[in-house]
């Protein structure tokens, strides 16, 4: 966006401090307008919100205009069309953007004042899908994602405040490393089931849940505050995200700061008797492809084969179709080398598709032509493939592939097994009649497989950094034979029949499963002699854990985390839903946070505990020892100061031995004036 600036509304403190709001319009280049302020030119109200552990904590402000303009043209209908930067003696002290759809003006009088609510640049951010960073959809790291947050609000605050909490281990802690450029997540677990995007807001609000942090925009810089953290915090540029320095909280005495007012309360805060933690998970659904749906796809051509000459009763119809859910490649033979052929070029001569090389998709049907009481015909779905001995083929053209399914998503596999199955019927002739003339074979047929997730390659032994392949066969005999199912009784992997590949150690990637044209009689296996290729029918692969593992969780259930915080007290907690959490035996799920290239689960230092921890179990520990007794809510009216911030402890005179922080308020600028709430922490 490019922001020019249209409207200034300058005014000065009690103090007689030079203040000015700006109000910039996108895409705006023309002269400035000043407009004349009111009584009380720019007020701010932080949100109050008495958990502390609540994920943002952001602010509203209220412009405040005198004259004869109704400034119609400040209506929006754009959530960041109209840009509000105050500035209070030239350093940024709030921004953020004029509501939109939003405008009501007295109509009565000549001279009024004209109130424009405004939202701080964070919060538009509800307004916000969140979009994936490249064609395909990866893991991405927290620092990435906090990034792509603060960036896309528009806004201009000067710095940005996170908290040294956590790292991979101590030492890592001490040396200062960033853990959040080593956190990442599928960018899958911002898209539902209906591939309708989160927002940025959602997003937002579930790093910091996360994390037990509270994003905070104030006097024009952003904090992640955590309230219980006393130690250091980073200081970055928010343009280049670069660390600049270090902050820690101050200790300030509220009578040292000064009061603006006499409207002071003091509150008592119940505590809570119950805390629960529900992350809902976002499991890998079974299926790691799009399924090819044959009724859907497109008829680019048929046949029909009658046996009158040996049979009567037998004829043999069969559809060629295209869909994109699965790549399939055919060749024609060109001199020696393979040139890749459009089936589209064949609508005409639909016998010659017999002739191509590779895979299509068919329907088949066998039926009595003399069946007068035949209604409808009936077909069965399968893919055709045609091999032959290739000799002759040069040996770049000796591995092309001819059939793929592919899931760009990035995915993780922790230790399981896949199972390829499905069955296959070998073809001997090019007619279609070879579908009805099945013969009997001793000899098992072989397809030439190549699995790949991430950059490695299952090579039959395990998993390799270098393309390969594998052979998958099945049993002799007549028609349609299962692939050899290479599960045994032992395996805990109740309900799998199929070729069984093992993953023993966790796996990251997008997956990718190819069939190839090899030439017969490598590897020592060759393929049936006569046979020039094979119907493949209901291919599948899946994914699953071993059946001890899941400790009597269904992938597909929300783990739940809960404790009594003090029994005497009525309300419980409301329960806190994590989107993104760790690992525990739940499967393979979108919403899982992965450290390096391994889940993050009860592994992650925190310097808070001083030792490994899972983060939903920490803040169960943090809200029991938080929140198992009172706290004292205190609302002073004080001067508005720059050094009190977020961070800040505060006591005072009265209560010498309790700290309080900053948790929101009000704040007139002119009047200098901040309706400061505070709670004990």
């Amino acid at each position: 966006m490019n922001y020019g600036l249209i409207y200034t509304i300058p005014f000065a403190t009690l103090d007689n401090t030079p203040c000015v709001v700006e109000i910039e319009k996108d895409n705006y280049s023309g002269s400035v307008q000043e407009l004349t302020p009111g009584e009380n030119p720019f007020t701010v109200d932080i949100t109050d919100e008495e958990f502390l552990y609540t994920p943002t904590r952001f602010s509203t402000a209220t412009i405040h205009i005198v004259g004869n303009d109704y400034l119609q043209s400040l209506f929006s209908i754009a959530y960041q069309q109209y840009r509000v930067t105050f500035k209070k003696n030239g350093t940024v002290t709030w921004c953020g953007f004029i509501k939109p759809e939003l405008y009501t003006q007295d109509y009565s009088s000549t001279i009024f004042e004209l109130q424009l609510e405004c939202m701080s640049a964070m919060s538009t951010l509800e307004f916000i899908d969140y979009k994936q960073v490249g064609e395909n959809r990866v893991f991405i790291s927290l620092w990435d994602l906090l990034k792509k947050c603060i960036s896309s609000a528009n806004s201009q605050y000067t710095n940005i405040y996170i908290p040294h909490v956590y790292a991979q281990n101590a030492e890592d802690y001490v040396a200062g490393t960033n853990i959040l450029e080593s956190m990442t997540v599928s960018e899958q677990d911002f898209f539902d089931e209906d591939d309708k995007p989160m927002k940025l807001k959602e997003v937002l609000e579930e790093i910091c849940k996360f994390l037990n942090w509270t994003c905070i925009d104030w006097r024009g810089e952003l904090y992640f505050v955590d309230i219980d953290h006393i130690g250091e915090f980073y200081k970055y540029n928010p343009v280049t995200f670069e660390k600049v320095g270090t902050s820690s909280p101050s200790l300030l005495k509220i009578q040292n700061i000064g009061f603006a007012g006499s409207e002071h309360t003091l509150d008592i805060l119940p505590g809570y008797n119950k805390t629960t933690i529900r992350c809902s998970n976002y499991p890998i659904s079974g299926s790691l492809f799009e399924e090819i749906d044959f009724d859907k796809s497109e008829v680019i051509a048929s046949t029909t084969q009658y046996n009158a000459q040996f049979n009567p009763t037998q004829a043999f119809k069969k559809k060629y179709l295209l869909n994109q859910s699965v790549d399939l490649k055919l060749y024609k033979d060109g001199d020696g080398r393979m040139i890749e052929a459009n089936p589209k070029d064949f609508i005409d001569n639909p016998n010659g598709l017999n002739y191509l090389y590779g895979a299509r998709l068919v329907k088949t049907c066998q039926y009595n032509p003399r069946d007068s009481e035949l209604s409808e015909y009936t077909y069965d779905n399968s893919i055709q493939i045609r091999i032959k001995d290739l000799s002759n083929i040069s040996v770049v053209d000796n591995e092309l592939i001819i059939l793929s399914f592919a899931n760009k998503d990035y995915k993780v596999f922790p230790k399981g097994v896949f199972c390829i199955s499905g069955s296959i019927m070998p073809f001997y002739q090019d007619q279609e009649m070879s579908f009805l003339n099945q013969e009997d074979t001793s000899l098992d047929s072989i397809i030439f497989i190549s699995l790949r997730i991430g950059d490695k390659y299952y090579n039959g032994l395990g998993w390799v950094p270098v393309k390969t392949y594998i052979t998958v066969s099945n049993l002799g005999g007549s028609g349609f034979r299962d692939l050899r199912n290479t599960k045994t009784p032992d395996m805990p992997y109740k309900g799998l029949k199929g070729f069984i590949i093992p993953v023993d150690s966790t796996l990251i990637g997008d997956i990718e499963l190819s069939i190839l044209m090899k030439k017969a009689g490598e590897n020592g296996r060759p393929h049936i002699s006569s046979c020039l290729g094979y119907y493949l029918k209901d291919f599948d692969i899946v994914y699953q854990k071993p059946d001890n593992i899941s400790d009597d969780e269904d992938n597909n259930s929300d783990r739940i985390y809960e404790n009594i915080v003090n029994e005497n007290f009525i309300n419980e907690l409301d329960e806190i839903e994590f989107k993104i959490s760790s690992y525990n035996n739940d499967g393979a799920c979108y919403s899982k946070v992965m450290l390096g290239d391994q889940y993050l689960t009860d592994n992650l230092y925190s310097a808070i505990e001083e030792t490994a921890i899972r983060p939903e179990e920490q803040l169960i520990r943090r809200i029991v020892k938080r929140y198992s007794s009172p706290h004292i809510k205190l609302t002073q009216v004080i001067k508005a100061i720059p050094d009190l911030t977020p961070i800040s402890r505060l006591y005072d005179n009265y209560m010498v031995n309790k700290r309080f922080i900053n948790v929101g308020g009000s704040i007139n600028f002119k009047m200098n004036r901040f309706s400061c709430i505070m709670i004990e922490v």
